[in-house]
């Protein structure tokens, strides 16, 4: 870990650079040594498919010849990943075999939510067909999907309507995924915890994004307030300032600014920045919320969750906090230092109590991407 001063806040401009020094001919390598890729860690079907979400939007908005060998490259993983069943593989090793036995994971939902983007996005007739194919088969699996599965099938299969409305089929499955993402939350929520589940984890923001996402195309109004609830409720546990702003909150700040001056730290507490649940301890209800390690793709999920709810609400709260949310990337966190590294077009892969983690992997640049992409919008 180290410290770097916080650089004059700008917007970047959309690079492709290091995403592409990541990835060979086989996909897009999971980790890095500061910018180099690690070729003993091999490749997961997970960030393939985030790879292919953002490469597919970017040439949306840029149809550029190396965004599109990109898509080649994500899109054949994606493919190659499939099983005969319709299941997914996610760990993959140098030498392109997979993974025995690997662990639980999330890759199918992010694999539908690639596939879906490429079907309403496509960059040419060809690619709908191919990621048609795919998405048809495995999309019999929604049902058995972890929460975050879930999730990430109900952004799926919202951006596969986009280009088959009349689809009965899939919108079913997106009302079924829908209600049980929305039954979860009736579960586990309590006054004091409005929540998923009785701790907020990993890639929380994906949950109330998925259904602001289902309750915007199914016109279903119960799905709006859950994911309005449930998004205030993250709000208020990762956001350190303006309408959501607590005391608790301002002694965090206080605290941790004194790494850099009184100064940063009273301006932070004044206009409030993000705070991401850490990964060392979580946050489990009733227990102590885990400042650190703080991880860039809570930024992006939280981004793309405030991106969905400006849309479904039309309050332009949600799209000042996007901005907040965003800045994280640029040095308005915790210890005022900048994840976004504008000479590699990178970013690290966290933020620690001692400062940032230097090298700059596949989540983390996706992240930041991810991100920027939803900013455009």
């Amino acid at each position: 870990m180290t410290k770097r001063r916080a650089k004059k806040e700008t917007v970047p401009k959309l690079s492709l650079e290091h995403l592409k020094r990541l990835t060979d001919d086989t996909g897009l390598f999971q980790h890095a040594k500061y910018i180099t890729p690690l070729r003993q860690e091999g490749y997961t079907t997970d960030d393939n498919a985030r790879a292919l979400t953002a490469a597919t939007l970017y040439y949306a908005y840029r149809p550029q010849r190396e965004a599109l060998r990109l898509i080649d490259i994500y899109l054949a993983f994606v493919l190659h990943a499939q099983d005969s069943d319709g299941t997914v593989r996610n760990f993959m090793n140098f030498d392109r075999t997979w993974v025995e036995n690997e662990p639980a994971h999330d890759a199918l939902g992010r694999a539908l939510w690639a596939l879906g983007t490429v079907i309403a996005k496509p960059p040419a007739p060809a690619y709908l067909s191919a990621a048609k194919d795919v998405f048809d088969l495995s999309v019999e699996h929604v049902p058995n999907q972890s929460p975050r599965g879930m999730a990430y099938s109900i952004l799926g299969l919202s951006e596969y309507l986009k280009q088959f409305p009349q689809n009965e089929s899939v919108r079913e499955k997106l009302k079924l995924a829908a209600e049980k993402t929305a039954e979860r939350y009736d579960q586990n929520s309590s006054a004091d915890w409005q929540w998923f589940e009785d701790k907020l984890t990993y890639d929380n923001a994906v949950l109330p994004h998925a259904l602001f996402v289902a309750g915007s195309v199914l016109d279903n109004k119960q799905y709006l307030k859950v994911a309005k609830i449930t998004c205030e409720f993250l709000l208020e546990k990762t956001f350190t300032g303006g309408e959501i702003f607590t005391a608790e909150h301002a002694e965090t700040a206080e605290k941790n600014h004194k790494i850099n001056s009184a100064n940063s730290a009273a301006s932070a507490v004044k206009s409030g920045h993000f705070s991401f649940i850490g990964c060392n301890g979580w946050y489990k209800k009733g227990k102590t919320r885990a400042q650190f390690d703080q991880q860039p793709i809570e930024a992006a999920g939280t981004v793309m969750m405030l991106h969905a709810a400006c849309q479904a609400t039309g309050d332009n709260r949600f799209k000042k906090l996007q901005q907040k949310a965003f800045n994280w990337f640029l040095g308005k966190n915790d210890l005022g230092v900048p994840l976004y590294d504008s000479a590699t077009k990178g970013c690290c892969d966290g933020l620690g109590p001692d400062g940032i983690n230097l090298n700059q992997g596949a989540e983390s640049t996706l992240s930041f991407l991810l991100s920027r992409l939803t900013m455009r919008k």
